[in-house]
């Protein structure tokens, strides 16, 4: 295996040197994630899932199959919060290490390789998208919207994969970048827009033909799927696509991270 190759392989060990440094500055702040974690569902819940479940009334049923609306789409906003939190953790956070606070800099400076530090830093992403989605998966259990434990365990699953799909690509993204302005335009023309064609609200189905194959490309649509199956306990025959979709976002992302990253910290 030439060097050259070996950069791009993460440690099996090493990564985790990198976790633990993201471990040690978060509990130092970890207490203000605690506090959203816990509000950002209710919040959620009470604006968009009560208060425009009011509005669209019994209507809902026709689109629901059977259920309140509150129910169809809390699981699908758990999904898109997920998304959120794992765009947001791959853009400043990442761009701040490499531009302004140098961070990564002084990490390469040790043994560890840049396939190393992209995957520490994409891992650490993934934990606090267990973290939160943990609360909110507490949250619709105590109102009755997820069907038991395990269905609360499945939508947390989910929800960190769905956040590490959208995580990975940003990452890769974000590496590339100078400054901040990108990212504007990544969270107003794609990222926000995404919450509104996944099926976050009503079904994929009702979009024409053209929205429908663009939506199955992107890993909201597929998050939004397995997050209301395990909710609402229904069986979802095709989830191993949805899963295998949502991986190929994650490793891809990370893969393409790693080679960017360390290019840029080459020249």
């Amino acid at each position: 295996m030439s060097a050259a190759f070996a950069q791009l392989l993460p440690h099996p060990t090493r990564w985790r040197h990198v976790v633990n440094y993201m471990l040690s500055v978060y509990r130092r702040e970890w207490q203000g994630s605690l506090f959203s974690a816990f509000i950002e569902p209710l919040v959620i819940l009470a604006g968009l899932g009560i208060g425009l479940g009011v509005l669209v009334g019994d209507r809902a049923a026709t689109i629901t199959g059977g259920v309140s609306y509150v129910a169809y789409i809390a699981p699908a906003l758990m999904a898109s919060s997920a998304m959120n939190l794992g765009a947001s953790e791959a853009a400043w956070p990442i761009l701040a290490r490499i531009q302004w606070v140098r961070v990564y800099h002084a990490i390469l400076a040790t043994p560890l390789n840049a396939a190393d530090v992209m995957v520490g830093a994409i891992a650490f992403v993934g934990g606090k998208l267990v973290f939160t989605a943990s609360f909110f998966a507490a949250v619709l259990l105590g109102f009755g919207i997820v069907s038991g434990l395990p269905g609360a365990l499945g939508t947390v699953a989910a929800s960190a994969l769905t956040g590490l799909a959208f995580a990975a690509p940003i990452t890769a993204f974000s590496v590339t970048r100078q400054n901040d302005q990108g990212f504007a335009f990544l969270f107003r023309m794609i990222i926000t827009p995404l919450s509104f064609f996944s099926g976050t609200y009503f079904p994929i189905e009702t979009l024409p033909a053209p929205a429908q194959a663009i939506a199955w490309l992107t890993p909201l649509a597929h998050g939004v799927a397995l997050d209301r199956a395990f909710a609402l306990g229904r069986p979802l025959p095709d989830a191993w696509i949805h899963v295998a979709a949502l991986l190929a976002w994650t490793i891809g992302g990370t893969i393409v991270a790693s080679v960017l990253f360390r290019r840029r910290m080459l020249k």
